[in-house]
């Protein structure tokens, strides 16, 4: 996984912190809650090893810097949109044979970034869409399908929505594939 400075040495630097344009991706699993109850505590936390591995394995595969984790929630930011949207469809896939169900959200905005954390009002987006997905579905912003690549994507109007403790309207997208997640990969290095 790649790692900023602070990570990699323990240590805080006092950075001023950059406002940039970033790619956010937010996943969770579908139904958490009941689904630990039902398996119990030792299962549970077995699947959500699983569940973390796999997740940080494909963030990593797709260029993606996690945040932050919260049980079964990732927070990840990307340099590229289309990292972020093929990273939440490739992470959609690898779960499924575990027998579980995400939903994510993808937004592209500008984020304040120091050390090891982003933050602001479109980091807030991101979380929203990927509330407001449906089980299995990958909402993105509709400044994400401006920018998205889309070679091999197929972007579905959701329409024009108001997403929870945020203020206004806006337009989202559920990303689909005219390929298997599998074949999409990461999309290549241009080093």
């Amino acid at each position: 996984m790649r790692e900023t400075a602070a990570q990699k040495t323990g240590q805080r630097s006092e950075t001023t912190p950059a406002r940039q344009l970033t790619a956010v991706l937010f996943v969770d699993i579908v139904e958490a809650t009941p689904l630990a109850l039902s398996l119990g505590d030792r299962a549970w936390a077995e699947l959500l090893e699983q569940y973390h591995q796999l997740v940080r394995e494909t963030l990593e595969r797709h260029r993606g810097w996690l945040m932050d984790t919260a049980g079964d929630g990732f927070f990840a930011i990307f340099d590229e949109t289309d990292d972020a949207i093929r990273c939440a469809l490739h992470i959609r896939e690898s779960v499924r044979p575990l027998g579980l169900e995400l939903r994510a959200g993808v937004h592209l905005g500008h984020c304040w970034k120091a050390d090891a954390k982003c933050a602001g009002a479109d980091v807030h987006v991101g979380a929203r869409l990927a509330g407001a997905a449906d089980p299995g579905e990958v909402l993105i912003s509709e400044a994400a399908a401006e920018r998205a690549g889309q070679a091999g994507l197929e972007l579905t109007d959701r329409g024009i929505r108001s997403l929870k403790g945020l203020p206004g309207t806006l337009r989202v997208f559920a990303v689909g594939t005219k390929q298997p997640a599998a074949v999409l990969g990461p999309r290549p290095s241009h080093a």
